[in-house]
C-alpha cells in the first residue's frame, strides 16, 4: 500500500492532476480500455463507481482541463486530457477519425512508418543469427523458434527465474529505491503470454499463462518488459516517488491509448538490454525478433485498419514478415482489430526509438540516478521527450 497524501491534500496541491484522474475514473466504466492501473486515493475510485457519469459532461471537462493545462505550461496533462476526450468522441462515433489520425490524436505524435532500411536490417540480423545457431529450412527463424518452445511447468520455472534475476538487479543496482508490492499468479487468457495486471483496489499481479508456449529468450524478454526493469519498476517509481512523495496526482493512474504509453513502452522495449547488456546469440535473436514483429504488426494495422485491405491479405504478409505461425498471426490480427490494441501498437515502435536514443546520448549516465530517476519518474509525452532528455543530461554534466 502506498503512503500518499490524503485525497483532500492532493486536490489542493495538484488540482489539475486530480481532475485528470477523476475524469479518467468516472469515464472508465463506460470506456473499459481507458485505464490500465490505478493506485491513488480509494475514495476517488469508490466515488467513480457510485454513479453513471454523463460522458458528454466528461468530454467538456476534458477539453477544459486541456486548455487550463496548456495555459499553465503542463504539456503532459494537456496531452493526456486530449487523449481522454478523443476516446470519449470515438465511443460516441467510432468512425469519427481515420486510423492514422486516431493514432496521432491519442498518442500526441506524428505518425512516421518504420524505416524500410531498419526493418530490412532487423530481418537480416535475425536470419543470420538463426543460421548461426544451426537452424535451417525455408524459414530458419521460425524453425529455430518452434524447436525451442516451452510451456507448462518449464515455462513457469523460466518466467520465475527471469523475474528473480530482474528483481535482484532492480533492488541492488537500480539507483532509485522502491519497495516491491507484487503478487505472482498463473492465468488462462486467449492472447497474452504473461503480463502485469491491476486488481481492484490496489493490487498489481504478475500473471504467467503457462499454456502459451514461448522460447526461453522470449520469456526473458517478456518478463523484463512487464516486470523488471520494465512496466512494474516504472509503475513503482511513478507511484512511490512521483505520486506519493512529489504529490503529482496524475502519476497514480496509468491510462491506455494515451501519450504516456509511448515512453512507457519505450522503457519496456529496451528493458531486456538494460538488464542484460551482455547476452548471448539466443537472447539477441529472441529480442530482435520481437522488435521485427512490432514493425510487422504496425504495418499490418496500417494496411488492415488504414488502407482497408482484407484480413486474409494482411494475414499472409504478417506471417512472412513476422515469422509467425498462422495461429500467432491470427492472434496478432485479433489484437489489431481490437479498439485498444489496434492503435496502441504504434507505442512500441516510436517509444523504443525515443528511449533508445535518449539512452545512447546519456552514455554512462544512463546507469545513474539523475537520468534513471527522470526517465522512470517523469511524466513524459513524445513531443517534448527528446528536448527534456537533453536538458537532464546537460544539467548532470559537470562544467
Amino acid at each position: 500500500m502506498i503512503a500518499a497524501a490524503p485525497a483532500g491534500e492532493l486536490l489542493e496541491k495538484d488540482p489539475l492532476g486530480a481532475e485528470m484522474v477523476m475524469i479518467s475514473l468516472e469515464a472508465w466504466p463506460q470506456l473499459p480500455n481507458l485505464v490500465s492501473d490505478y493506485l491513488g486515493p480509494y475514495e476517488w475510485l469508490a466515488g467513480s463507481r457510485s454513479h453513471t457519469a454523463d460522458l458528454g459532461e466528461l468530454l467538456k471537462r476534458a477539453h477544459a482541463l486541456a486548455g487550463l493545462a496548456e495555459r499553465g505550461g503542463d504539456a503532459y496533462l494537456a496531452a493526456q486530457a486530449r487523449a481522454i476526450a478523443t476516446q470519449i468522441e470515438v465511443h460516441d462515433d467510432p468512425r469519427r477519425y481515420g486510423y492514422l489520425e486516431l493514432v496521432e490524436r491519442l498518442l500526441a505524435c506524428s505518425f512516421v512508418p518504420p524505416d524500410p532500411e531498419e526493418v530490412v536490417g532487423l530481418e537480416q540480423e535475425v536470419a543470420a543469427l538463426a543460421k548461426h545457431l544451426g537452424s535451417t529450412g525455408v524459414d530458419p527463424v521460425m524453425t529455430w523458434e518452434v524447436s525451442g518452445l516451452i510451456s507448462g511447468e518449464a515455462k513457469w520455472d523460466a518466467a520465475l527465474s527471469a523475474y528473480r534475476a530482474g528483481r535482484r538487479w532492480a533492488l541492488e543496482r537500480f539507483p532509485v529505491k522502491f519497495v516491491e508490492d507484487l503478487e505472482i499468479a498463473r492465468f488462462d487468457g486467449p492472447l497474452a503470454s504473461l503480463h502485469l495486471t491491476w486488481r481492484e483496489p490496489d493490487r498489481l499481479v504478475f500473471e504467467v499463462n503457462v499454456n502459451v508456449p514461448r522460447t526461453r529468450g522470449t520469456i526473458a524478454y517478456e518478463v523484463a518488459h512487464n516486470i523488471y526493469p520494465g512496466d512494474y519498476l516504472h509503475m513503482a517509481i511513478l507511484t512511490q516517488h512521483t505520486y506519493a512523495v512529489e504529490g503529482r496526482a496524475a502519476a497514480c493512474v496509468k491510462l491506455k491509448n494515451a501519450p504516456e504509453n509511448v515512453i512507457a513502452e519505450g522503457i519496456e522495449e529496451v528493458a531486456p538490454f538494460r538488464l542484460h547488456p551482455e547476452h548471448g546469440p539466443e537472447e539477441e535473436l529472441a529480442w530482435k525478433l520481437e522488435w521485427l514483429r512490432r514493425a510487422a504488426c504496425l504495418m499490418a494495422a496500417v494496411r488492415l485498419r488504414g488502407a482497408g485491405e482484407s484480413r486474409e491479405e494482411v494475414l499472409h504478409q504478417l506471417q512472412r514478415s513476422g515469422h509467425m505461425t498462422p495461429e500467432r498471426a491470427n492472434q496478432e490480427l485479433d489484437r489489431i482489430e481490437h479498439p485498444l490494441w489496434g492503435t496502441y501498437v504504434y507505442t512500441y515502435w516510436l517509444g523504443r526509438h525515443l528511449v533508445a536514443e535518449a539512452d545512447r546520448r546519456a552514455g554512462s549516465s544512463a546507469r545513474g540516478a539523475a537520468y534513471l530517476g527522470w526517465l522512470y519518474g517523469g511524466l513524459h509525452v513524445p513531443e517534448s521527450f527528446a528536448a527534456e532528455s537533453a536538458r537532464v543530461l546537460a544539467a548532470a554534466t559537470p562544467r
